[in-house]
């Protein structure tokens, strides 16, 4: 199931995996995932973006800087900070043997509005899970409260003005356990739109 998968078939093999392990993509492999990650649309080709792999032993260190993001944040709140989630922040990066995080880095340019920025490093982020699964590799995309967190954007070398699209994990399934191709249901999604009747 994890081999190479091409045109509209690697749409639909495209599967969120929670947790990878080796092989991983090569340098020449992520050097691809990469360059389709840059590929995607981009209103005034601003490229707002910017990819930071983390990998080895960058991953355990930053591991240790979303941990101390998460008692930054719990303090702010006035709470306490609860171990399993301490080690959670901590650890998280374990879960692949590659995480690229895609920063959405704001361009100052009036032509074009932050959204659409924003709107281009997402689709950098959709790239990127393609081309791995077209490499025959798992990924998955993860945000939640890191992405959003002004301390982790300032480790990543980012601005407060600047986004996290999200951090996006490479490897290979455990046990090569591929999830099936999805099939979606439009049911309920998918109307024609039609002009509203003339007002007599």
């Amino acid at each position: 199931m994890g081999g190479e998968a091409t045109g509209l078939d690697l749409l639909f093999r495209r599967r969120s995996i929670s947790r990878l392990t080796e092989p991983a993509p090569s340098e020449e492999e992520l050097r691809t995932i990469l360059k389709a990650a840059a590929a995607a649309p981009d209103h005034g080709e601003l490229r707002p973006w910017r990819f930071v792999v983390l990998r080895g032993p960058a991953k355990d260190a930053f591991g240790e800087v979303l941990a101390r993001a998460y008692l930054r944040r719990v303090e702010a709140a006035g709470g306490q900070p609860v171990p399993s989630k301490l080690e959670k922040d901590r650890t998280k990066l374990r879960r692949a043997p590659v995480v690229v995080v895609v920063g959405a880095v704001h361009r100052d340019d009036p032509r074009i509005p932050w959204d659409d920025q924003v709107g281009a490093a997402y689709a950098a982020a959709q790239n990127a899970l393609l081309a791995a699964t077209a490499l025959g590799y798992g990924s998955m995309w993860r945000t939640g409260d890191i992405v959003s967190d002004p301390y982790v954007k300032r480790a990543l070398g980012l601005s407060e003005n600047d986004g996290i699209a999200g951090f996006l994990y490479f490897g290979t399934p455990h046990d090569n356990a591929w999830k099936p191709p999805r099939d979606p249901d439009l049911t309920g999604l998918v109307e024609e739109w039609q002009p509203p009747a003339p007002t007599p």
